[in-house]
């Protein structure tokens, strides 16, 4: 009985994503599948509830009884993800589909999406690699909270394969931008979002503003995955997550 419920589950798993497959109807077809697998270690804010000092006139008045704001506090977080395409090019890397979450505040990037500034083989045995790129979407946190991507661009140096005809891996940095209305706490008693930051010319006036997202990142095709995905369309994704 154990064995044969194994074989419906495993049946049933194909089925799932039997849709989604990028095996070729034709045998003889031989286009290739990429998968990447993309991380990036963040450095940003958060929005933190506090008591504070606080100019009546200012745009984001506190509560005059509970005297709570969100105030802007420096933070960390992570990213990971996939870059992958069925019908892949050796440019797949900056063209395929990208997924992408926020692994320590569980959030997927909803409408990631990539825009490939530059992409180019270097080196006198071609096997080095230029990659630069702008990506772009809005984690959603919850009903409430969230946090778009404003201008972040990521860049790289990385490895180009003449023998399997794609780029293999980058490794490099990211700066720019994002919203600042991510907030950690309960918000209970917070009235004012996003998270604020003073201005220095009276340190009491708080106004919003965007946030700084920059870190170090890595993209590095994945064989596993790329043979995974080849033969049933499926990437091993958190719960909280989805994709086309």
């Amino acid at each position: 009985m154990k064995k044969l419920m194994i074989a419906a589950l495993a049946v049933a798993s194909i089925t799932a994503f039997a849709d989604n497959t990028c095996a070729p109807d034709d045998p003889v077809v031989t286009e290739p599948t990429l998968v990447y697998s993309f991380k990036a270690n963040v450095k940003t804010t958060k929005g933190l509830s506090g008591t504070t000092s606080w100019d009546a006139g200012s745009v984001c008045a506190p509560d005059p009884q509970t005297q709570s704001t969100v105030i802007r506090v420096p933070d960390t977080t992570a990213l990971a993800g996939w870059i992958y395409d069925c019908t892949a090019t050796c440019e797949t890397i900056g063209t395929g589909s990208i997924v992408v979450w926020d692994s320590k505040r569980k959030a997927q990037l909803n409408d990631a999406a990539m825009e490939k500034i530059l992409l180019q083989v270097i080196g006198k045995k071609q096997a080095d690699a230029e990659f630069a790129f702008k990506l772009t979407g809005t984690f959603q946190y919850d009903t409430v909270r969230q946090q778009a991507l404003t201008e972040v661009i990521f860049a790289a140096l990385g490895k180009f394969s003449v023998a399997k005809g794609f780029y293999t891996s980058f490794s490099g940095n990211f700066a720019g931008t994002a919203a600042a209305s991510y907030d950690l706490t309960t918000k209970k008693n917070v009235i004012c979002d996003p998270s604020q930051v003073w201005l220095c010319t009276d340190l009491t006036t708080l106004v919003d503003a965007d946030t700084v997202y920059y870190g170090t990142w890595s993209a590095k095709y994945n064989a596993s995955a790329s043979k995974k995905y080849a033969r049933n369309g499926y990437l091993n994704v958190p719960a909280y997550v989805t994709y086309e």
